[in-house]
């Protein structure tokens, strides 16, 4: 399906300021919901099950210097509203496994096994 980029407008202190197709900042990345504000996917713009105030540590999803990704990544709704599938594929495999071809033939099997 190809690769998304997700623009970044970057501050002098190089810290991000807006994330998005939209740079001029019409897009909400956080909601209110019983008092409590709430981030938002950066990609699908789904309310995430994170307060702003959760640390990052304890998320799932988020990207530092990007924001908050889906909190579910196996399926992602763009603003386009093309679907996205995604899987994770966890960190021990790529260190295990530094050749191209034998970490293709893990992640293959990591895939048939957790998500078919």
């Amino acid at each position: 399906m190809g690769e998304q980029h997700i623009p970044l407008q970057i501050n002098e202190d190089g810290l991000v300021t807006k994330v998005g197709n939209d740079m001029g900042g019409s897009y909400e990345y956080t909601t209110q919901k019983d008092g409590q504000t709430y981030d938002n996917c950066v990609v699908c713009k789904r309310q995430s099950p994170y307060t702003s105030g959760t640390h990052i540590d304890y998320r799932v999803g988020y990207v530092e210097g990007g924001g908050q990704g889906c909190y579910e990544p196996e399926v992602c709704i763009t603003s386009n509203g093309n679907e996205r599938e995604l899987i994770t594929i966890p960190k021990y495999l790529i260190e295990k496994y530094p050749n191209n071809i034998e970490l293709g033939a893990a992640i293959r099997a990591y895939y048939w096994e957790h998500y078919k």
